[in-house]
């Protein structure tokens, strides 16, 4: 179970908790229950939840396990939890009737239960058009076989085989993997290739990152315990997955999205809420046409989405190929100021609210920028390895706006690679501020 499904179970289940409890001591005929009371079982009940979580990790479920396996194991955790409370009931020498106890637990199974019914449907319903994960190995050892095993013993996970390949036989170079990766759409490639030659392993992440194909090196033991991750297991441990680009890392993926949501969601309603009425109005009776300007740019594994911002230049047909100049004759009074001081770019944290968007990374560019631009630079498409982001390192760095050589560009895609290869949180945190720091100077690019 991935651990986002995990915070979600765990946020959902505390909050039918508590409210069962609040219900029981609503609903309790003849109740002569103080409030001293109320926050006794609240506290116990939560502290109880809490230590179990973290003891038996009920959230671990399986996928090898049968329905019947899994209500029983809930069901198991539910009733270990009312043990407790009832302990600690009888510890403190708290007086509560039974009716009410059961009524507790008659609201909150059903809720417990429903809510991952829900949850599971839903999530079942939103990735049943998931494409299939085309994947092949490199190496023939125990841990590739047993890599090959977990995922023929687990076709739900969406896995198809493609082949091996054995790099020690000179048939098999790192060339004729490439080709065969564009050949057959390869989505993942399991690096299991001990004495690995540390140039071809190069080449190999590098064209990963060129063709947006996970690169993985699974060993069979561990260096550092805390630079590696597990593959997701049925029986078997096929071997350690170690992270060769940070954001493959499920931990992460998770803690960057945490903060795009924090954040994007801070900011929308401290800002968005009082800004967008304003420029609303302004921008109605600037010029005619809409508030907004959605235009479609490339994003993560360069699948188009929909890039919001706020209209800055008169309705036109060329606003999806030209690039903004100075001095456009498009551009409107109010959208000098808005592209100047980079207020046209807010609306994009509604693109990071809702997911295909970031706070930080390679900035996105029209899907017609991103053809031409692929022909022309030998490693532009592995910018969008990642999400893309309202600000950048790149951005940061001075190269923002107007890209009127293709050096501008070459140099924009060397940081927004190195960012890729070397992120970090607090990375982006220095982004961020460094983004600040240069709106708060201005820029000469910025029209």
């Amino acid at each position: 179970m991935s651990a986002l499904l995990k915070i979600l179970f765990f946020i959902g289940d505390s909050l039918f908790l508590n409210t069962s409890i609040l219900l029981s001591f609503t609903f309790s005929v003849g109740s002569s229950s103080s409030n001293s009371d109320k926050v006794y079982l609240l506290v116990f009940s939560n502290l109880a939840w809490l230590f179990l979580i973290l003891v038996s990790n009920p959230y671990n479920l399986n996928k090898g396990w049968s329905v019947s396996k899994t209500v029983k194991s809930q069901l198991a955790f539910v009733f270990i939890h009312l043990l407790v409370v009832a302990s600690l009931i009888f510890f403190f020498n708290r007086r509560y009737s039974l009716i009410q106890i059961g009524m507790i637990y008659g609201i909150f199974v059903p809720l417990f239960f429903s809510w991952k019914i829900i949850v599971y449907y839903f999530r079942k319903v939103f990735t049943s058009e998931l494409l299939i994960r085309n994947y092949i190995i490199l190496g023939k050892n125990d841990v590739s076989y047993g890599i090959r095993k977990h995922y023929l013993l687990n076709p739900q996970l969406g896995y198809r085989f493609g082949q091996y390949f054995d790099l020690r036989n000179s048939n098999q170079s790192i060339e004729v993997v490439r080709e065969y990766c564009v050949n057959n759409e390869i989505h993942e490639i399991f690096y299991c290739t001990s004495n690995s030659d540390e140039s071809s392993l190069k080449d190999l992440i590098n064209f990963g990152l060129d063709s947006l194909i996970k690169v993985k090196i699974v060993v069979d033991s561990l260096p550092n315990q805390n630079q590696a991750i597990q593959l997701d297991r049925f029986e078997s441990k096929p071997g350690f997955d170690l992270a060769i680009i940070p954001l493959d890392e499920s931990g992460n993926q998770l803690l960057k999205r945490i903060f795009d949501l924090i954040f994007s969601s801070v900011f929308l309603l401290l800002i968005m809420s009082w800004l967008l009425p304003v420029l609303y109005i302004i921008i109605k009776l600037d010029s005619q046409g809409p508030v907004f300007f959605s235009q479609v740019r490339s994003g993560k594994e360069n699948k188009p989405f929909k890039c919001l911002k706020f209209r800055t230049m008169i309705v036109n047909k060329d606003s999806d190929s030209v690039q903004a100049t100075k001095d456009d004759p498009r551009i409107t009074r109010l959208g000098h100021f808005l592209r100047k001081t980079s207020i046209d770019e807010l609306p994009q944290f509604i693109n990071v609210f809702i997911g295909n968007m970031s706070v930080v990374g390679p900035r996105p560019h029209m899907l017609k920028h991103t053809e031409q631009y692929t022909k022309l630079i030998e490693r532009f498409l592995g910018r969008h390895y990642v999400k893309p982001g309202i600000t950048g390192l790149a951005q940061c760095m001075g190269y923002r706006g107007e890209t009127r050589t293709v050096g501008d560009m070459e140099n924009r895609v060397t940081l927004d690679r190195y960012y890729i290869e070397n992120w970090s949180f607090w990375l982006d945190i220095r982004i961020i501020f460094l983004t600040i720091v240069s709106l708060l100077r201005g820029s000469e690019k910025a029209y």
